[in-house]
């Protein structure tokens, strides 16, 4: 493109060739067809870039340089200071000083003993309880929560997105080979869903058979989808 006399011309490079050849007032169709083109080329690959930062952003959640900042002070500096920001350990500590009454139903059942000291029903929960300890992810053993239309339910974990700042809910399920056992789950999970609580956001469901028993592989898709 030129300008000559206060008019634009325009010209177009042929394919393999760096010749260019001027396109006539006749052709100047032409001309605003390519250079539409690449326009639109051009917001299209910046909507791309903008979408992609956007996802990265998400991904990253609230940032915590500054309560990472006050978690290093010493602690003759922190009683002085006034923090901008929960820090993770406060945030944390807010989270696991939530007290609850344990379940006391079938205690008895509550055999496989954690890194954390508490017991826990079944190897499955053991395993999902080492994994979230193993990541640093804070968790509560059988929280109670109550769901509108259905009651209260004890999800097996309760666990804390600290950077997040996010509660998310673990439900293992552990017998779908049992008829009764699977309708029961599956009225609890539309319960969940019908509360707020959807798979992949702020609930996560794993579930079992005799045959086909949970895998720490299983365990370690959803810590990385929904932690890290």
């Amino acid at each position: 493109m030129a300008k000559k006399h206060n008019t634009f011309q325009y010209y177009r490079k042929e394919k393999d060739s760096e010749q260019y050849s001027y396109l006539p007032k006749s052709q100047r169709d032409i001309a605003e067809k390519i250079i539409n083109f690449d326009y639109r080329a051009s917001i299209l690959s910046a909507a791309a870039a903008e979408l992609k930062a956007i996802s990265e952003w998400k991904k990253k959640g609230i940032p915590t340089d500054a309560g990472a900042i006050y978690d290093n002070l010493p602690e003759g500096r922190k009683v002085l200071v006034h923090s901008i920001s929960v820090s993770n350990l406060k945030a944390i500590e807010e989270f696991q000083n939530i007290s609850f009454s344990p379940l006391e139903t079938f205690p008895e059942n509550k055999v496989f003993e954690t890194t954390n000291g508490e017991k826990v029903r079944s190897k499955a929960e053991w395993m999902i309880a080492e994994k979230l300890t193993k990541n640093g992810i804070p968790y509560q053993y059988e929280f109670p929560v109550t769901l509108r239309g259905y009651g209260v339910v004890r999800p097996d974990f309760r666990c804390f997105h600290v950077r997040k700042r996010k509660v998310i809910l673990w439900e293992h399920q552990g017998r779908m080979d049992d008829g009764e056992y699977a309708n029961a789950a599956i009225r609890k999970v539309n319960a969940y869903e019908e509360n707020g609580f959807f798979a992949g956001e702020n609930l996560i469901l794993t579930s079992e058979t005799a045959t086909s028993p949970l895998t720490p592989a299983a365990v370690d898709r959803w810590i990385q989808k929904m932690f890290l």
